[in-house]
């Protein structure tokens, strides 16, 4: 295992909608002995030598709020950033992990503005049940299920190892 140093300039984990959700990721990962860097605001400009990024989508009001920006903003945000990081080869792996009760027209709408950019997914179960993940993947995009944010860190340590993130 590499030093929390190395997965930091290889991996960045970020929010789309700005909940809370994407500090939980980055603190489940030290079961890993991982320690990413986080950027809840992180920008196409400011992708760097990332070999992955790890998208958290869920969208908070009281969150996009504090961060100063708009529901459109930030979907444009994550938009140009995803684009970039098509551009650049930079894996994408979307999570949410909050389930069923982080679910909603607001994290609807994010879930709709970036599903389809991603090449993995790992989604807690019950905020899926109606599909939304299912559907909005691109094709070829592997969707994973899982029971629990703590059941995630496996599915997330695997899918980084296969995408050469060491």
């Amino acid at each position: 295992m590499h030093s929390g140093v190395a997965w930091a300039e290889e991996v960045t984990i970020t929010s789309v909608g700005q909940t809370s959700d994407g500090m939980l990721v980055k603190v489940l990962m030290k079961g890993l002995a991982v320690d990413p860097r986080y950027d809840s605001g992180l920008s196409a400009q400011a992708l760097g030598t990332q070999k992955a990024i790890i998208v958290v989508v869920g969208g908070s009001a009281k969150g996009l709020g504090a961060a100063g920006v708009t529901l459109d903003q930030e979907r444009l945000r994550a938009k140009l950033l995803l684009q970039e990081a098509r551009k650049r080869g930079i894996r994408v792996l979307l999570m949410h992990i909050g389930g069923a009760r982080r679910r909603g027209e607001l994290s609807d709408t994010f879930i709709e503005a970036t599903a389809g950019f991603a090449d993995r997914l790992i989604v807690v179960a019950s905020g899926n049940l109606d599909g939304i993940f299912t559907r909005g993947r691109s094709p070829g995009a592997t969707l994973t299920e899982v029971e629990s944010p703590r059941a995630a860190v496996p599915v997330l340590g695997a899918t980084l190892e296969d995408w050469g993130v060491k």
